[in-house]
């Protein structure tokens, strides 16, 4: 048994178009994961993904939809992509239970270093704020992709948790 507070779902895939058939089949198959889930204390969350199913818009519409009562995993860098990180913010804040912190050039999912890499379009100063306005805080989880250029990538991590307590 591995213990975990929360499972990350994702609906569709990166890129995939929408349809309504997609949500009743994530529908069907999110009842009964989140049954199974809960008899054992975890809860799922929806990430929101660069695809046509899982904006914060479309997350919202899917919980209006359904009813289903999950709760967000708010992506930074997939905000970045789409709307941009304070309207996805905004419309996911009521739900959102943790986050992945990460950022990119607003075009490409690119996992960055926030406030570290170079090409990284995330207003971390303005984030930062949004971030501590909810009541009750929710953990920073940084989603990285490993940067070859970087040898030593935990003093940049630490560095980056420094810097976003700063901003």
């Amino acid at each position: 048994m591995i213990p975990f507070r929360y499972l990350i779902q994702h609906i569709g895939v990166g890129g995939e178009e929408f349809d309504l058939r997609k949500f009743d089949a994530a529908f069907a198959a999110l009842e009964e994961l989140n049954m199974f889930a809960r008899q054992r204390g975890a809860d799922i969350l929806l990430e929101n993904i660069p695809n046509e199913l899982s904006s914060a818009e479309r997350l919202v519409l899917f919980e209006e939809l359904t009813h289903i009562g999950l709760n967000y995993v708010f992506d930074t860098g997939h905000a970045n992509m789409d709307t941009g990180v304070e309207a996805a913010f905004h419309l996911m804040r009521p739900r959102i239970r943790s986050t992945h912190v990460h950022d990119n050039d607003g075009k490409t999912d690119q996992h960055l270093f926030p406030l570290e890499s170079k090409g990284g379009t995330v207003d971390w100063k303005r984030t930062m704020e949004l971030f501590r306005e909810p009541a009750g805080q929710f953990p920073l989880v940084l989603e990285l992709k490993e940067q070859p250029e970087i040898a030593n990538p935990m003093e940049n991590i630490l560095r980056a948790f420094d810097r976003l307590e700063e901003a």
